[in-house]
């Protein structure tokens, strides 16, 4: 077996359990689990991680930003389709394991207050990955503000958390299985409200 630095080990034991959390989900992984699944030891793990909320934190964050890198995002040519893909208003199915990690982590914010914050910074980091799209798609003139508001970078951040607020609350809508609220309905109202604040 060939040596690995510290960091690489570190490295090795983050991508494991990000593969263990896209299969099994967030909420399931234990250093155990991860331990027996990725033939790591227990001590291994703990050696490299203060405890399982300091694993499933890095993981989550590490699966943040692989799932909102726009350099991923070959197949969506226009500014458009690339918000819509980071509104979670996609049918892929390869993202609907990144939808599931959100969801796990949104429930684990609540029920381990420690972990609020970082679920607060991945928030963060989708904002900033609208704020880029938005950018791009004014630049080119894709987008269009359709009243008298300038383009300043807070009217930009603005629209950013209105599109984070609709993705959330339409999602736990749909995990709530409330009538009328499934995958059409999401969509259209992504849809509608991109169409209301940016004239396409």
């Amino acid at each position: 077996m060939a040596y690995l630095s510290k960091n690489e080990r570190k490295q090795q034991i983050v991508d494991s359990a990000k593969k263990f959390v896209l299969s099994e989900g967030l909420n399931t992984l234990t250093v155990r689990k991860l331990a027996e699944k990725a033939e790591f030891s227990v001590g291994q793990v703990h050696h490299h991680f203060d405890s399982i909320h300091d694993l499933k934190s890095q993981v989550f964050l590490a699966l943040v930003h692989e799932n909102l890198n726009l350099d991923r995002l070959t197949n969506y040519v226009t500014s458009k389709e690339k918000l819509i893909y980071l509104l979670g208003s996609e049918a892929e199915t390869s993202e609907t394991a990144y939808i599931r990690v959100w969801n796990d982590a949104e429930s684990h914010a609540y029920s381990h207050p420690a972990f609020k914050q970082v679920y607060a910074q991945a928030i963060k980091i989708w904002q900033n990955s609208i704020i880029d799209v938005l950018r791009i798609g004014f630049e080119k003139k894709e987008f269009i503000i359709k009243n008298e508001f300038t383009f300043q970078f807070n009217r930009i951040n603005e629209i950013a958390l209105r599109f984070i607020s609709l993705a959330i609350g339409l999602e736990f809508l749909s995990n709530l299985e409330v009538d009328d609220v499934q995958f059409d309905f999401f969509h259209h109202q992504i849809i509608f409200t991109i169409q209301q604040e940016l004239g396409v």
